[in-house]
């Protein structure tokens, strides 16, 4: 039974990132994944998750490989189950946002473009006349939305049971990038309210229990860290904004955000005609030559409704890599493409002989981190130098630090949000918790209309603020193996390279206790900031 479903878990997994790459790249106008999930549904069904439940218990625990096989096909599983009760609701939000257009000074800004548009806006009342545009094709599918989270929590109660202990954490899954606008609770927009709340409450519970994570815990420490940074956080946030945009943190909206953490008066040091040298300059330095990974396609072709962000699409893990980039240049451009290239890199090097499960379900922190350890770089003064000839960065070093804390105290509150809306704990509007919530995390006020849209599903956000605590313990590590330029050390490559090859078989926590850098916490995180930014 097991080498059978490898086999159309491995197919399944191919056919829909290849769909999801191109709609993202813009090949496509919709998104077609429900008659993916129609023709694969016997892997991800009710009695599918329940067969692999029932093996998983027959299995001895001294047979560690097979265990954690089915544990990687049960949350492959479970996270499949969920995703195709929405296939139809998720493929109509995406056509949504995908038809959706304006002029805008003498051009077509298609959904897609609204968001680089604000980030590169100089003028306040323009960024915000785009803002309210886009919070319009929002809005317009708020009811999808509401229904489609509705649908998620009604899912979670039905699996029921006990899940057996010791599944993989945080596993990578497809994330939508969708959002609504809600007035009201959602337990409220049910008949039973009652019933609604033990939904949301089943949505959680099921993965505290799927990912054998203490939740809970890990909202207290993004708890700790918000109010260990506040201050110095909101007073360099304040300096910023005075001295950028000429306004107060007192008067900051979420578009203000949106340009200030962009960093446009560096853009000129960050032009788009250099981004690929400096990433293949940067492999290189570790003993990996670009040129020869025909594996690791990169897709660098302009198009109308091609994503905006930097994005890697591992279709067959590891022989066909997209990575994929719309260059527009400036500071962002660089860390999303670098980031997009950590995971490329973690997928083209994972070894070809690994079963299928550990190459495309794993902890999603474990390829974060990785992902991280390259967004880093463009902070480092001598990689600065040496591949942009940007030299006395010091200033720039320090908004790109403020900026990084900006983003980790976002999906801190994100968090902390998500965490009290799957648990049934987020009463009455929460679209203002939303707001509350995320206008005190990153000083800028924002509105009730992006709480879902800001959602990613399966508690993803916690992969990343996990992956954000274990790549600056990874970093520190590697400076002090192979020096503080490790990204010119060839033997920082081979290290690098052992541990992409076991693609997905450990989680974050496993690898870093067998580096000997463990536990993850959130304490050396803000530590770091804290002395970087005093």
């Amino acid at each position: 039974m097991i080498d059978a479903y490898r086999q159309g878990y491995q197919e399944f997994n191919a056919e829909l990132m290849r769909e999801s790459y191109l709609y993202n790249s813009g090949q496509k106008m919709e998104l077609e994944i429900a008659p993916i999930y129609e023709r694969y549904a016997h892997l991800f069904d009710s009695e599918a998750v329940s067969r692999l439940k029932g093996i998983l218990e027959k299995t001895p625990e001294h047979f560690a490989g097979q265990r954690a096989s089915i544990k990687h096909f049960l949350v492959f599983a479970v996270n499949q189950l969920l995703d195709s009760s929405v296939k139809s609701l998720t493929e109509e939000i995406s056509r949504d946002e995908a038809a959706a257009a304006t002029g805008w000074r003498g051009r077509k800004m298609t959904f897609q473009d609204s968001a680089v548009a604000i980030s590169t806006e100089a003028v306040r009342a323009s960024r915000d006349q785009i803002y309210n545009w886009r919070l319009s094709i929002i809005a317009a599918s708020n009811d999808l939305r509401v229904e489609r989270i509705e649908k998620l929590h009604q899912a979670a109660s039905l699996i029921g049971g006990p899940l057996p202990e010791g599944s993989p954490d945080s596993p990578r899954t497809g994330r939508t990038g969708q959002s609504p606008e809600l007035d009201r609770d959602i337990s409220d927009s049910r008949p039973d309210r009652g019933r609604g709340q033990g939904s949301s409450s089943s949505y959680s519970a099921l993965y505290k229990n799927l990912y054998q994570l203490d939740l809970d815990s890990i909202a207290s420490q993004c708890e700790s860290l918000l109010a260990r940074t506040e201050s110095v956080y909101v007073a360099r946030l304040d300096e910023a904004l005075r001295s950028d945009l000429g306004i107060s943190v007192d008067e900051a909206t979420r578009p203000d955000g949106m340009y200030l953490m962009h960093l446009p008066r560096y853009d000129g040091r960050f032009p788009p005609d250099r981004i690929m040298t400096a990433y293949h300059g940067t492999m290189e330095g570790l003993g990996i030559r670009t040129e020869y990974q025909s594996n690791i396609l990169i897709d660098d072709e302009p198009r109308p409704h091609k994503s905006p962000r930097a994005f890697c699409a591992p279709i067959r893990v590891p022989e066909e890599v997209r990575l994929v980039i719309r260059p527009f240049g400036g500071h962002a451009d660089y860390i999303s493409f670098l980031h997009e290239a950590g995971h490329a890199q973690h997928y083209g090097w994972t070894a070809a002989g690994l079963p299928s499960e550990f190459k495309y379900t794993g902890d999603s922190a474990l390829t974060e981190t990785y992902a991280f350890l390259f967004n880093h770089l463009p902070s480092d003064p001598v990689w600065l130098e040496t591949f942009l000839g940007f030299a006395g960065a010091g200033d720039f070093i320090k908004s790109s630090i403020l900026t990084r804390l900006f983003t980790v105290r976002r999906y801190a509150g994100k968090f902390i949000f998500e965490l009290g809306l799957h648990s049934g704990t987020a009463h009455g509007d929460a679209g203002r918790a939303y707001s509350e919530v995320l206008s005190e995390a990153t000083g800028f006020k924002t509105g009730e209309a992006e709480y879902l849209f800001d959602m990613d599903d399966a508690f993803y956000s916690a992969g990343y603020l996990r992956a954000w605590a274990f790549e600056v313990v990874l970093r520190d590590y590697l400076i002090t193996r192979f020096g503080k330029l490790w990204w010119t050390n060839t033997r920082a490559g081979t290290f690098l390279k052992e541990l992409w090859e076991t693609g997905d078989r450990y989680t974050a926590d496993e690898i870093a206790s067998q580096i000997g850098i463990g536990p993850i916490n959130f304490d050396l995180l803000t530590d770091d900031f804290l002395k970087a930014l005093a």
